[in-house]
């Protein structure tokens, strides 16, 4: 059997090092009150005194909590007295909102696929802000208020041309707004629909999430578990991170896709 070669072999004790590493760290953060104390610290650096009587919880659970996040290297005592986050602390914070929202959605994620690139999903906490909509109805309705909204552009990526949002879109485009639209190769297109030029269009094999997006809002639907979008349940915001996460979604698909004639 050909050997690895030093560069790509895995060593198994570093492994086992780096998970435990991992599971002390998530261990520490387990806990609510010791993240509501790292988080209070985060926004400003503050004395025993203040965190206790902030948070309204005795002195010395108080010291356990400081004394646990201290020996995690997630914050630090200054010769004044005040807790202050380390830099190690920052960063581990900077991933929390990941995880907020992956928490807040898990049951959702349960019957759906997160089919995206990872560099998407190593920033989902960029949706955090976000509101959730349920119902094929409100969804769509949620949308053709977007589209109606818009001002300058209309990009939308999606397995299927909603008809209620065809006479918006053309309204839209007698205006001058700018369109992008990706749907899948085999589409068909609704009665009374076909784009003018193939510079708003472009195609993908298979359509794996669903955004309607304007310069002022985000509509954001993933596929269920057999890999069709599931338009009963929908992620709208007019957040601004949540706005460039779905912007650079689409961007990143658009970039991908091809004219009909490519194919």
């Amino acid at each position: 059997m050909k050997e690895q070669s030093e560069d790509i072999r895995i060593n198994p004790e570093m492994e086992v090092s780096n998970l435990m590493k991992l599971s002390s760290l998530l261990f520490e953060l387990s806990h609510p009150w010791r993240l509501k104390v790292l988080l209070l610290i985060a926004e400003e650096g503050q004395r025993h005194s203040y965190i206790s009587q902030k948070l309204k919880i005795s002195p010395q659970e108080t010291s356990r909590h400081l004394t646990r996040l201290q020996d995690a290297k997630l914050i630090e005592k200054d010769v004044q007295g005040i807790f202050r986050v380390t830099n190690y602390g920052k960063a581990v914070l900077s991933l929390l909102p990941g995880f907020e929202f992956l928490a807040e959605i898990g049951e959702d994620l349960i019957k759906h696929n997160l089919d995206i690139p990872n560099e998407f999903i190593e920033r989902i906490g960029e949706l955090k802000n976000f509101e959730r909509t349920e119902g094929v109805m409100m969804i769509f309705r949620r949308v053709e208020l977007a589209l109606t909204d818009a001002e300058k552009y209309m990009w939308i990526i999606t397995p299927e041309i909603l008809m209620s949002t065809v006479p918006i879109i053309s309204k839209n485009l007698e205006k001058g707004l700018e369109l992008r639209l990706i749907l899948p190769k085999n589409v068909r297109y609704p009665p009374g629909f076909e784009p003018k030029s193939s510079e708003h269009l472009r195609f993908l094999d298979e359509i794996k999430t669903s955004i309607v997006m304007t310069e002022k809002s985000a509509v954001f639907s993933l596929p269920a578990r057999d890999g069709k979008i599931d338009f009963s349940i929908a992620f709208f915001s007019r957040d601004e991170e949540f706005h460039k996460w779905c912007e650079d979604l689409f961007l990143y698909y658009w970039e991908r896709a091809r004219p009909i004639r490519e194919f």
